[in-house]
């Protein structure tokens, strides 16, 4: 068994998990809304999944050099023109 086989078993579930990003993203969402549920309760669960929501965008907004006050900004300007 060479190092080949192995190289080959890595590329094949890097490609397959890139495949299925969505399955296996929506199946550790829905394990961890489980688990918060079973330990915090329905309405705190789901508060919790909001905060971690909005930090996301934050955090996303802030990679690509927009910031917080453009993410804000962003929330009260108007879309129609």
């Amino acid at each position: 068994m060479g190092c080949g086989t192995v190289d080959g078993r890595q590329d094949d579930l890097l490609a397959w998990l890139i495949a299925n990003k969505g399955k296996i993203l929506g199946t550790a969402a829905g394990i961890l809304l489980g688990w918060l549920t079973l330990e915090y309760g329905f309405f705190k669960a789901v508060f919790l999944l909001l905060c971690l929501v909005v930090g996301y965008m934050v955090g996303a907004s802030a990679d690509q050099g927009g910031g917080l006050s453009n993410l804000v900004a962003g929330f009260f300007t108007s879309r129609r023109r």
